[in-house]
């Protein structure tokens, strides 16, 4: 009788071993399902032909290549896909962790439902470097930043160094900047203080006012430490904290705010670096959020063609011609005109191939076009001379 007590007794206690490491392990796996900063959390289904090991496998990559197409769809407004592929093809690299949520096999078919956990700032990093460079227009950005000094009161320079990094470093990365003087001239001092620190009606007159893709509105404040060796020595730290707007309709995009310490004898010379120091650190978050901003802007039922060397107005005009023919466009609108390159904005929401199609098959005034690149609802366009042709 002792000897099955015993065995009972061992029995509760590998049970209760046993019910306690499943709790520890339900928990550790609740524990592991929270997001981290950073992180997006989708739920996505996913299915692959046959079953097995190999099928399951395959309906856990389908569903994670669906993450990332839907993540794109919610960030390209143009609804053409078709240049993110590489981008789908990578999920892996932005798909951090997977929970597996279910798992069922049927006709030959093995379906699966997870939670996967994304880099969405990787997403939107690679996002903006690939389209960057294939924008019909390199997007252009304002920068209004104004100084505060110890007791809060706000200064605006003619323009201040945080400007000038901000615009130097945004043009070497492909961007159009500008500073704020020439918009800002437009708005009275409390109106741009207002703007400055939280207003955001006011911020968002002055970001449409701009006629830019993206403006930047932020404040630099300084903090200078302790003496720390009784010779001067002492830290300066600075902060920039920025928001940045959509040029076409105020919303704001980001929030973002970056420091930078500098220890030394000199605290004009330690402010001035640090100030550099931070804006360089916001290059790269401003760059992301003004690409963003414009796939997101470009509508649906609307085409951007650059015309490259389109030479004659009248050349222009031919192709113009051409597309006012077509009942599929509602609207042509020239935005700008050089001999050495034309822009317009094509009121259409047919499928680009069949434009595409109808104006490279066609010639204006002794010129044809080839197609540079079609992104989204963009294209570029190269008028070429017809060989033998006078010009």
């Amino acid at each position: 009788m002792a000897r099955g007590y015993g065995q009972i007794e061992a029995s509760c206690l590998i049970l209760t071993i046993a019910l306690a490491a499943t709790a520890a392990s339900v928990f550790c796996v609740r524990a592991h399902a929270a997001p981290a900063e950073g992180e997006l959390v989708l739920r996505m289904l996913g299915s692959a032909e046959g079953t097995g090991f190999a099928a399951r496998h395959a309906a856990i990559q389908d569903a994670r290549e669906d993450v990332i197409w839907e993540i794109l769809k919610t960030k390209i407004a143009s609804g053409d896909l078709r240049p993110f592929r590489s981008m789908v093809r990578s999920a892996d690299k932005y798909i951090t962790r997977v929970v597996e949520l279910h798992l069922d096999s049927e006709g030959g078919q093995t379906r699966v439902e997870i939670d996967a956990y994304v880099d969405i700032q990787a997403v939107e990093h690679d996002l903006a470097t690939l389209m960057l460079p294939r924008l019909a227009t390199p997007p252009t950005v304002t920068c209004l930043i104004a100084l505060e000094d110890d007791k809060g009161e706000l200064y605006l320079e003619e323009p201040g160094l945080a400007e000038s990094t901000l615009a130097e470093g945004l043009k070497n990365l492909g961007l159009v900047p500008s500073t704020h003087l020439e918009t800002a001239a437009q708005f009275s001092p409390d109106h741009l203080r207002a703007a400055l620190t939280g207003d955001l009606e006011k911020a968002a007159a002055y970001a449409k006012e701009s006629l830019a893709d993206a403006v930047v509105i932020g404040i630099i404040s300084t903090e200078r430490g302790p003496d720390l060796d009784n010779a001067g020595t002492a830290k300066t730290r600075v902060t920039l904290d920025a928001r940045i707007f959509r040029g076409s309709d105020g919303d704001l995009l980001e929030a973002f705010a970056r420091s930078a310490a500098i220890t030394g004898n000199d605290p004009v010379a330690c402010q001035e670096e640090a100030i550099r120091d931070s804006a360089q650190k916001m290059l790269g978050d401003i760059t992301v959020a003004t690409v963003l901003s414009v796939l997101s802007s470009q509508k649906r039922d609307e085409v951007l063609i650059t015309l490259h060397n389109p030479g004659t107005r009248s050349r222009v005009e031919a192709f113009m011609s051409l597309l006012d023919q077509d009942t599929a466009v509602n609207s042509i609108e020239e935005s700008f005109f050089s001999e050495r390159l034309a822009r317009l904005r094509v009121g259409y929401d047919g499928p680009m191939a069949y434009i595409v199609d109808k104006l490279s098959s066609h010639s204006y005034e002794n010129c044809t076009v080839e197609v540079q690149n079609v992104i989204g609802r963009e294209m570029n366009l190269l008028m070429v001379p017809v060989k033998g042709a006078a010009e």
